[in-house]
């Protein structure tokens, strides 16, 4: 049985893609291996209860800014990173795997440099390239993007099924919400996001005179209210399906894989984009796009006009779906890429992994 490595991990929005990929493959045949970060890690959490195969690797994150903490762990990341790379070679001459499925960001990084004549996939979610994507790409990465404004092949972004299985009335039934309630789901990301859940408790009183509010905090930095009838905190759901079913509007940070299944699931979301220096600057973009398919935008320094916005988008329609098969569409790259892998193996690796 061929073995195909996903790798990518630190937040939701490099896991889920590759989490709702895993039918398909094993579908196909395929085994699944996974490879993440050290630790109790988001990858690890997300995979455990899958009971496939994964293996971790040192990772260190690049941390923006000049702050004392960031350069102590910024000049970490040569030592980190070598060693890391020299287990992930080791890895792959274990596992033999016919293909890497890297997904973005630090985790994915080790495999990206490590991955020798192994075919390499990479796929980025945002407009613009990563900068473990970008590394893949000089490494010889077959590029794969899910816009088409970006140079690559557009393949969109992995969704989950189960996200489309579950129904408003049983999933309320599931978090004793009344049926006549107006739910507001807020996502401030699987990692948290300070500036939106701090928003959120400071307007929480006027909310929840219109709203029961499932808050999604994350669980870094941040302690919320305690539960009552009108607000339910979580620092994280393991049943997204759910939470999504059981709501009328969505308030949300602008990651790409968010964008997507909001979309998909044609709800009523307002967007607010990380600014850049907090982040690259990548959710700016993706608020842009989610805009055009019908979502609401409003950037972090006018986050005390919350209230107000949320009631503007619970009156405005829904966003506009863009699911396609891209599941389907990713296997048959995966396959192609083997097989052209094969073609090559014996002889130095060409760019995007042609013979």
């Amino acid at each position: 049985m061929e073995k195909i490595i996903l790798t990518g991990g630190g937040t939701g929005g490099h896991v889920y893609p590759n989490l709702a990929l895993i039918p398909s493959l094993q579908q196909e045949g395929f085994e699944v291996v996974y490879v993440g970060g050290e630790g109790d890690t988001i990858e690890r959490r997300l995979t455990s209860p899958l009971g496939i195969e994964y293996h971790s690797l040192p990772v260190v994150k690049l941390v923006r800014g000049l702050s004392l903490k960031a350069v102590k762990n910024n000049l970490s990341i040569p030592i980190v990173l070598t060693r890391s790379i020299i287990n992930a070679k080791k890895l792959l001459k274990q596992i033999e795997p016919s293909l890497i499925f890297a997904k973005g960001g630090y985790v994915s990084l080790p495999l990206v440099l490590a991955h020798g004549k192994t075919p390499l996939l990479c796929h980025e979610s945002d407009l613009s390239f990563g900068l473990a994507n970008k590394i893949g790409k000089l490494m010889g990465g077959r590029m794969l993007t899910s816009n088409p404004t970006t140079k690559g092949e557009c393949v969109g972004i992995p969704l989950r099924q189960e996200l489309f299985s579950k129904n408003k009335v049983t999933a309320r039934r599931g978090l004793n919400i009344p049926q006549n309630d107006t739910v507001l789901l807020v996502m401030g990301g699987s990692s948290g996001a300070t500036a939106l859940n701090n928003a959120v408790v400071k307007h929480l009183s006027t909310l929840t005179k219109s709203f029961t509010v499932v808050h999604l905090y994350g669980n870094k930095n941040f302690t919320p209210p305690k539960r009552t009838d009108k607000y339910i905190p979580l620092p994280y759901a393991d049943d997204m399906a759910s939470l999504y079913a059981v709501s009328d509007v969505v308030l949300s940070r602008a990651g790409a894989t968010a964008v997507a299944e909001l979309s998909a699931l044609c709800k009523k979301a307002l967007f607010v984009p990380l600014p850049k220096g907090v982040s690259r600057g990548d959710q700016l973009d993706n608020a842009l796009l989610a805009k055009s398919m019908g979502g609401r935008v409003l950037y972090e320094n006018n986050l005390d006009n919350l209230p107000e916005e949320i009631d503007k988008t619970l009156h405005s329609p829904p966003m506009k779906s863009t699911y396609g098969d891209t599941n389907g569409k990713i296997v048959a790259v995966i396959r192609d890429s083997i097989s052209r892998g094969e073609k090559c193996k014996n002889k130095k690796q060409s760019q995007n992994g042609l013979p």
